[in-house]
């Protein structure tokens, strides 16, 4: 059942992402389905990924299982669900339908949050490790923590969004409140717990320090709220205290593992470094909206495209390209589609990202930005294509990527 279910969300996940793709593109001529796209994206795209990746990667590193497999279902189907109905509700303008959606992804995360302490309630059925650097079982506790802050986050977000689909307040920007809690507090810090944990033993490279991964963990933990808070009230003064940290989180975490990537090969490197680019051009912006608010509205678009689907479409493709084959039991099908799909994303995202500045600032042609999101949409559904081919391939040769005591071994060229 495990790998059946992983398979199916992370065939569906990336496809939530292709369709918010071209609803951004579709945006361009009904402004209601912008909205609607970045929530898809969230829900129904990067939750859904994070679903599955921890469907498998939880209970491998902490060396126990599931308690409730019905539930891990109820929560997945809750959350499948609730992204396309909270999608057709905003874009439709159906609230009805809209706060039945978001109800559901928020019972899905708050079941999310029972299974996972359902499970660590349990003994360990294995030892741990023994093969690991000494420092990694520290680096792994500052990794479950991670884990917990960013399924924290994820409930407030879905919280914020049941509350916005009641009441709109008339101060602050509560629309990016929600997107700052569920991207940065739920995927950011969910995606730095997994790199924390998986990242030394895909290389067999050690953390150079263990006090620069905990500076990450505070950082985030007191400078996430002051982003939220900032952002919640509309206090000018509060995003010079809160930029600055955000910043110092992202840098801290790219100084981390920048000499993990490195040493990582094919299309996982690839995808990752592209990514972490992509994110720095997000941070940027991020940055310039703090100094400067005005810009915010003008290059809201651009923000979204470069840390959507540039950063976390890439980080998901480049961590996908990994985890397929290690879930799977099978080799990449098409190991050449993966690196053409990175291609694809680069040129769609970049144009995108181009055609919108140019719209906004010189009147550029909206066909340009819908053109580059069918172009994202398409490097996504190829992605899609890879990872059903190689689940649908069966088990034929078996690769102990992930050893039933969290144990990776080495990746070599």
């Amino acid at each position: 059942m495990e790998r059946v279910l992983t398979g199916i969300l992370m065939v569906l996940a990336p496809m939530a992402l292709a369709v918010s793709a071209l609803a951004i593109g579709y945006s361009v001529d009904h402004p209601t389905w912008w909205n609607a796209a970045v929530h898809l994206a969230i829900l129904g795209g990067i939750t859904m990924m994070i679903y599955a990746v921890n469907f498998r990667f939880i209970p491998v590193f902490a060396r126990r299982s599931w308690r409730f497999p019905c539930l891990v279902l109820a929560q997945v189907a809750a959350g499948l669900l609730g992204a396309w109905l909270d999608f057709a509700g905003i874009g439709l303008r159906a609230i009805w339908m809209e706060r039945i959606g978001i109800a559901l992804a928020l019972a899905g995360a708050v079941l999310f949050m029972f299974n996972v302490a359902s499970l660590f309630h349990q003994k360990a059925h294995t030892p741990p490790p023994t093969d690991l650097h000494p420092d990694q079982a520290a680096v792994d506790k500052v990794g479950i923590g991670f884990t917990k802050l960013s399924a924290s986050w994820l409930i407030v977000g879905l919280l914020i969004g049941v509350i916005l689909s009641w009441w709109q307040p008339s101060f602050g920007r509560w629309d990016l409140v929600w997107a700052h809690a569920m991207l940065v507090g739920w995927f950011m810090t969910m995606a730095g717990g997994v790199s924390y944990h998986v990242l030394p033993r895909w290389t067999g490279v050690p953390w150079r320090s263990t006090q620069m991964v905990r500076l990450h963990y505070q950082i985030v933990t007191f400078g996430l709220p002051f982003m939220v808070l900032a952002l919640a009230t509309g206090w000018q003064w509060l995003f010079f205290i809160a930029g600055p940290l955000q910043a110092l989180a992202i840098l801290v975490f790219l100084v981390n593992v920048a000499p993990m990537v490195v040493k990582l090969t094919g299309p996982v490197r690839l995808a990752i470094a592209i990514a972490a680019m992509f994110l720095i051009v997000g941070l940027s912006l991020g940055v310039m909206f703090a100094v400067d608010a005005s810009t915010g509205p003008r290059l809201r678009q651009v923000h979204v495209m470069a840390n959507v689907f540039g950063w976390a479409g890439l980080l998901i493709s480049g961590y996908g390209y990994q985890f397929v084959p290690a879930f799977s039991g099978r080799r990449l099908i098409w190991p050449r589609l993966a690196t053409i799909q990175i291609g694809v994303m680069v040129v769609g995202v970049l144009t995108g990202m181009y055609a919108m500045w140019a719209r906004m600032f010189d009147g550029g042609s909206g066909q340009a930005v819908t053109t580059a999101c069918i172009v994202v949409a398409a490097g996504l559904v190829m992605f899609v294509i890879e990872t059903a081919a190689t689940f649908l391939a069966g088990r034929v040769e078996h690769i102990q990527l992930l050893s039933p005591t969290g144990s990776l071994p080495r990746i070599t060229s």
